[in-house]
């Protein structure tokens, strides 16, 4: 019970960060000007959206077998479901629960740990990580001079942030043991000694999905499949341009997917308004794009990029309810 009030209270406050941002973001809108655009859009171009998007995920569903190839061998076709439905469940609650979701149902389906299945999760979102680190050094590289002085500090505070988290995770692998002690240090100096237990047990089984860390070839080609991934991305935003007829340069899709994970870091359902707030207002601020512009590409952006996945994930959910049966 004190659980589903948690997720309640966590749902009810993302719903609640999602109105106000959505407010704040449409509160000053020309609606005249933004019927104008939606109304002059080629929406045909829209549909284009979607091969891209689809790629992005066939090259998770294979990051993701290969992330998981030290700990079980594990075909395309099982992984893939799981993934899905994490994803779609990510589209539709806060708080990121997707990633737990599909470490629990390909635990279910393979027997692995879940603590070694989510390893490989986090793994990979750490890969995303560093990956929109690269992505800001890019978009600050191509906009250096118009950005402000706290916007660079706050990039790169996040960029270092994310190697941080990787020697850590490095460090885990390496020496799994000694790691696991220092890290539950703080729990025996305070002697919650059942706790520290329980938390370096989770850490090692941790530790065994992090097998991937310590082979230099399968690290290459982990990073090449997050590069298709986040490359599939920035080629998915491009029609959305076309769609509305807005000019674009080559750094504003990389811009766009740094803002809107940078909005995503916030917990509501979809990045419902905190994405919308990230392109509607920010990004027309940075780039001087009209901003009925900003608000019909933070509109159209989120639509294309959110609905496939949510339509995906129920179908693949659906498939697991089947599996499961048999």
């Amino acid at each position: 019970m004190r659980k589903k009030s948690k997720n309640a209270l966590k749902f009810t406050a993302g719903i609640i960060i999602a109105a106000v941002t959505i407010w704040l973001t449409f509160r000053n809108t020309d609606w005249v000007q933004l019927r104008s655009v939606f109304s002059n859009a080629r929406w045909g171009y829209a549909l284009l959206v979607i091969p891209a998007l689809a790629s992005s995920y066939v090259f998770r569903v294979y990051r993701w077998v290969t992330l998981l190839a030290p700990v079980v061998k594990v075909s395309r076709t099982t992984a893939t479901p799981p993934l899905l439905t994490g994803f779609m469940l990510n589209s539709v609650l806060p708080g990121r629960l997707g990633e737990f979701a599909r470490s629990a149902l390909l635990s279910r389906k393979t027997g692995i740990p879940f603590a070694s299945s989510f390893a490989t999760v986090v793994v990979a979102r750490l890969f995303d990580g560093l990956a929109l680190t690269g992505l800001t050094l890019v978009v600050m590289t191509a906009m250096w001079n118009s950005l402000s002085r706290s916007v660079r500090g706050g990039l790169i505070a996040a960029g270092c942030g994310y190697i941080a988290i990787l020697f850590v995770l490095i460090a885990l692998r390496k020496w799994h043991e000694s790691t696991a002690r220092v890290l539950v240090f703080p729990f025996r100096k305070f002697r919650l000694d059942k706790i520290a237990t329980k938390i370096e047990r989770l850490l090692l089984d941790f530790a065994n999905g992090l097998d991937i860390l310590k082979d230099p070839r399968e690290l290459f080609r982990v990073s090449v499949l997050t590069v298709g991934v986040w490359l599939s991305l920035c080629i998915s935003i491009i029609p959305v341009f076309y769609a509305l007829e807005m000019p674009w340069s080559w750094f504003y899709p990389p811009l766009i997917l740094v803002l809107a994970g940078f909005g995503m870091l916030i917990p509501t359902p979809a990045g419902t308004g905190t994405i919308h707030y990230a392109i509607g207002v920010l990004f027309p601020a940075i780039t001087g794009i009209p901003n009925s512009q900003g608000k019909a590409l933070a509109i159209v952006f989120h639509a294309t990029q959110f609905i496939p996945v949510i339509l995906a994930g129920l179908i693949a959910s659906k498939g697991n309810i089947k599996l499961d049966e048999n």
